[in-house]
């Protein structure tokens, strides 16, 4: 899984508009970039520190957490990981084995969900057997059921130094066999066989004594064969929905397993651990790293404000071509740098509002061939934030154009000496004023967390393999047998032929820059503030550093800082 996050002012990440003014207007990004120590010194960032007794610095943490959302921001955690040393038993014990527990629970989940896919395996040959059986029932195949009584039961009525089987008597009458097959059900007397095969009367005895078994044999097996098919018919659907259940029961565990994350899994994580001084070797340590996101509008009245109609769900929709092309969708510094399968090919249907894979032709709910290339981006994007935005959830309005944004980064330190114990916390916290758009990245990141989690969780389970599911692997390597053709006519093969070529077209001129000409100075370079000076550092900023001051106050109120 990514553990990269995508840092606010630095590459890749969003550009601070401080240090980039030529994309003010485009969109606003404006806080602290720097790590404590080497930023100057300002009212958007502070660094606090607090040591005492254990469970004093995690009361401060679950203080400030809880607090937040009473102040109106929306929380969100984006990153963790634990390191202890093994000298500290009773913290050791906790995390580790826990993780072990899970990883057990995981492995006997995955184990009993393999013996299901087995059993699963097995009785859909038998019922796909029975189903075939039952088939020929089903359309009268008097020539298939007759070769199944000669070639599998027949075969076996031969005794020692009896040989009465048809296969066994064909030496004396050599069409004995094509006989039994002219025979109709009703063909039980010797003397009407004879007359109306023209055979002998010995061969008629025969054959009227096997049409009489091959009935019997008939409704005594179209009876077990209905039983059979009802039965496995039952156990294949109560195993595939076990398989399905095992599936769902072990998701859960494997979420907990991957997040309950040791800080010696992280390469970076583990040179740091042996470099930092409060990890003294035979010691008892532990070190807990926690990033916290969290945001809220910012509602400041403004002197003579003037009056903005709404038309449509918002002032200005939040995914607009400069955030889609450059700060997500960018393969070096946008946020597909980090998740790469934000750029996956994907087909929209723009009347169906209905998203596909690339190679489908045609939309499966209207029909209709006119659709359009987008990326996977622009599907989480569309059918997940934009309508949680409209909805007013994660602490987001429409109404809204800017935003304060927390970061806050906690490192928690413990350590036992034989004196006692003591606990050690520091809060990094910034403050950060970004336009709507650039907290689309933002939340878009943090989805895109999740959705890491799930593919992490569909691969273990065999539901998934990078980002694909399995019946579209096994499509990309046997399309003639797996794949199901959609079939064009005429005038769409040409329509679609057609569109491809303008689709080249216009990706072709997309990619032409035209030169920067003088002309174009006055040009407006986005629907976002852009008056850096005054507007930006003199009231964004000023407005914002008055709720990180009251963050500030608070924990140093409960650190009994007067």
């Amino acid at each position: 899984m990514v553990e990269k996050i995508f840092e606010l002012g630095k590459k890749p990440g969003i550009p601070d508009n401080g240090g980039d003014p030529s994309t003010l207007g485009k969109f606003l990004c404006i806080g602290p970039t720097e790590p404590p120590g080497i930023e100057e010194t300002q009212n958007r960032y502070s660094n606090l520190n607090f040591t005492g007794p254990p469970g004093t610095a995690s009361s401060l943490y679950f203080s400030l957490v809880y607090q937040l959302p009473k102040w109106g921001w929306h929380v969100e955690k984006a990153d963790e990981w634990i390191e202890v040393s093994p000298t500290h038993k009773e913290y050791w014990d906790r995390t580790v084995s826990t993780k072990q527990m899970l990883e057990s629970t995981i492995k006997t989940g995955l184990t009993s969900a393999a013996q299901a896919v087995a059993d699963f395996e097995l009785m859909s040959h038998d019922i796909r057997k029975y189903k075939e059986i039952l088939s020929y029932f089903q359309e009268k195949d008097e020539h298939v059921l007759k070769s199944m009584f000669i070639d599998q039961v027949d075969v076996h009525t031969d005794l020692p130094g009896q040989p009465i089987a048809l296969r066994s008597v064909v030496s004396r009458w050599p069409t004995i066999i094509a006989d039994f097959m002219r025979l109709e059900d009703e063909d039980i007397d010797p003397d009407k066989i004879a007359k109306k095969l023209d055979i002998s009367k010995a061969e008629a005895v025969i054959l009227a004594t096997k049409n009489r078994l091959y009935k019997k044999w008939k409704d005594l097996f179209r009876k077990a064969a209905k039983e059979r098919y009802e039965l496995l018919r039952g156990l294949v659907e109560a195993r595939r929905k076990s398989i399905k259940e095992y599936k769902e029961w072990l998701k859960p565990y494997i979420a907990r397993f991957k997040m309950t994350r040791l800080g010696g899994e992280r390469s970076h994580v583990r040179r740091e651990t042996l470099r930092t001084f409060a990890d003294i070797t035979g010691q008892s340590t532990f070190a807990n790293k926690i990033r916290i996101f969290a945001w809220k509008p910012m509602k400041f009245a403004e002197f003579r404000k003037p009056a903005a109609e709404i038309k449509g769900d918002f002032i200005i929709n939040p995914y607009d071509d400069y955030i889609r092309e450059k700060l997500i969708l960018d393969p070096v510094n946008g946020l597909a740098s980090i998740y790469p399968w934000l750029r996956n090919n994907r087909k929209y249907c723009p009347k169906c509002k209905e998203y596909y894979s690339f190679d489908t032709l045609k939309c499966k709910k209207c029909g209709s061939i006119r659709l359009e290339n987008k990326k996977y981006a622009d599907e989480i994007v569309e059918k997940e934030i934009i309508p949680a935005w409209k909805r007013r959830e994660l602490g987001l309005d429409p109404r809204e154009l800017y935003y304060m944004f927390l970061d806050i980064d906690v490192f928690r330190t413990g350590t036992r000496i034989q004196i006692g114990e003591l606990e050690d916390i520091t809060f990094y916290n910034r403050i950060f004023v970004l336009s709507q758009n650039a907290l689309l990245v933002k939340i878009l990141e943090l989805k895109c967390k999740d959705l890491e989690l799930e593919r992490y969780i569909d691969e273990m389970l065999g539901i998934k393999f990078e980002d694909k599911d399995i019946s579209e692997l096994v499509r990309e390597e046997f399309p003639e047998l797996f794949g199901e053709k959609e079939k064009l006519t005429g005038l769409q093969n040409y329509v679609k032929g057609l569109r491809e070529t303008i689709e080249s077209y216009v990706s072709f001129f997309k990619k032409i820059k035209l030169p920067k000409t003088r002309s174009l100075i006055f040009v407006k370079p986005g629907p976002y503030e852009r008056d850096f000076k005054e507007r930006i550092t003199k009231h964004f900023l000023k407005y914002a550093a008055t709720h990180l001051s009251a963050v500030t106050n608070f924990l140093l109120e409960k650190m009994g800082v007067e």
